[in-house]
């Protein structure tokens, strides 16, 4: 009688005065929720041990709804539950991630390796060019590098798009690789190797011509290097035609590099190895003509001054052959010119024709190393100081960055689209732990759905 009338006082107590008995409460919780996480785990368990032994049942029409929340149900559990058995992550594997994972990343590696090919060519050249006559040892090079790429050209020659992209982009090329290979004669390695750093001005000057907007980081970069040339240019030897040559091929290249952004980015990677291929048959060819030119005038003076017989050179064709430097030549035409421009086109995806250009600022810096180490150039203090500024401002671009990287509508990246699109739409049940956070009424609600099923 006691018990019965202290629980009626106090059920009167709670009515007068509107306060809920704390006790009672919690502990129906308490219950509830264990009620609720046991009779989902047994729902899980039923479900894994259905997929682990049979098939996956044809789901009808009317069963789609139930196998989406016991999907929900397994993912409230599996999140709910901490994570065991995993192994911690090192050091060295987020380092791994950060380099690897990212394309940029990866294409701002594969172009630093191009720079460093190229640079080898200017020392390579320097010394052929004592050998044989450079335009001559042009046309083999070419003709080296266009013969693998003849079958992908005939697979292609209905594309009218890739053809003209590829004959645009192998008139460039030539122009830069003739202007360069006639500076080398009256010009030094390495002063070469730097003054074709003039394209880092080059393309971001193109790139404002056509409307693109350049960082005032970018430009900084471009013009502490192109200081570092003018330095370089007056502390060196004395100017030579060589120089001008040289500063025209880098206006070449500069223009090569731009369109090659444009026509990469809007060309399959299917067409990739034709698109080269037609641009070195072109390098090719151009050289060829070059030569053949050239000769033609040769004799014709020699014929007028009555100094030749008009046999001229081509008597001494066998000659040419016998003691013709092949390994440079399949060197530059395989390697430094194919390999390279196709590694080029495969990074220029992912990375502005400004950052290309001012990471192919370091080109000067291996192409001195190059000449100091193979063919003895030594420097002044001068020389140095000019050398210094040109690595500091390529440098400061690729560490800082200069564009963000451009948005892309890749196959590649529809992982990454999913997962974005998936935390912005479930956004209000993550949180920043590793513990999905779920109201009690959304597994109420989910239970009802499943009963009435």
């Amino acid at each position: 009688m006691m018990a019965m009338a202290s629980s009626s006082s106090s059920s009167s107590t709670w009515i007068f005065h509107s306060k809920p008995p704390k006790r009672e409460i919690s502990h129906f919780y308490l219950n509830e929720s264990i009620r609720i996480k046991r009779r989902t785990q047994r729902l899980l368990i039923v479900k894994c041990s259905s997929s682990l032994h049979e098939e996956p049942p044809v789901v009808s029409k009317t069963k789609k709804e139930k196998v989406k929340i016991d999907e929900d149900l397994s993912l409230t559990v599996k999140s709910s539950t901490p994570l065991k058995g995993r192994r911690r992550r090192s050091p060295i594997d987020l380092w791994k991630r950060i380099f690897l994972a990212s394309k940029k990343v990866r294409s701002i590696i594969l172009l630093n390796v191009i720079t460093v090919i190229y640079a080898s060519d200017i020392p390579v050249l320097k010394e052929v060019e004592q050998i044989v006559d450079p335009a001559f040892f042009n046309v083999v090079r070419f003709t080296i590098t266009a013969i693998p790429f003849v079958p992908f050209i005939v697979k292609a020659r209905e594309d009218s798009q890739t053809r003209s992209a590829g004959i645009e982009l192998g008139l460039w090329v030539s122009l830069g690789y003739l202007s360069q290979a006639l500076g080398l004669l009256t010009s030094e390695a390495g002063q070469a190797s730097f003054i074709s750093a003039f394209t880092i001005i080059v393309v971001p000057l193109i790139n404002g011509m056509f409307g693109a907007t350049i960082p005032s980081l970018t430009w900084s970069g471009a013009l502490l290097s192109l200081v570092g040339v003018g330095i370089l240019e007056y502390g060196g030897s004395p100017p030579c035609v060589g120089d001008i040559l040289n500063i025209m091929s880098a206006v070449f290249f500069g223009v090569h590099i731009f369109r090659t952004e444009q026509i990469s980015r809007n060309t399959s990677k299917k067409k990739f190895l034709a698109l080269l291929g037609y641009q070195v048959s072109v390098v090719a060819l151009s050289s060829a003509f070059w030569f053949i030119c050239r000769d033609i005038v040769s004799q014709l003076l020699q014929l007028d001054t009555g100094s030749g017989s008009g046999s001229g050179e081509w008597s001494s064709w066998w000659h040419w052959m016998v003691s013709f430097p092949w390994i440079p030549a399949i060197y530059t035409g395989i390697v430094s010119t194919a390999l390279c421009l196709w590694a080029e086109m495969e990074a220029m995806r992912d990375v502005s024709a400004t950052e290309t250009a001012i990471i192919y600022g370091l080109e000067p810096v291996w192409g001195a190393a190059f000449a100091w180490f193979l063919l003895g150039e030594r420097w002044g203090s001068t020389e140095w100081l000019g050398a210094a500024l040109v690595l500091c401002g390529s440098l400061t671009i690729q560490l800082l960055g200069s564009t963000p990287e451009k948005s892309s509508n890749k196959k590649g990246d529809r992982s990454s689209n999913h997962r974005n699109s998936i935390s912005s739409n479930d956004q209000k049940d993550f949180s920043l732990l590793t513990v999905v956070v779920k109201t009690k009424k959304n597994d109420d609600e989910l239970f009802r759905k499943r009963d009435k099923l």
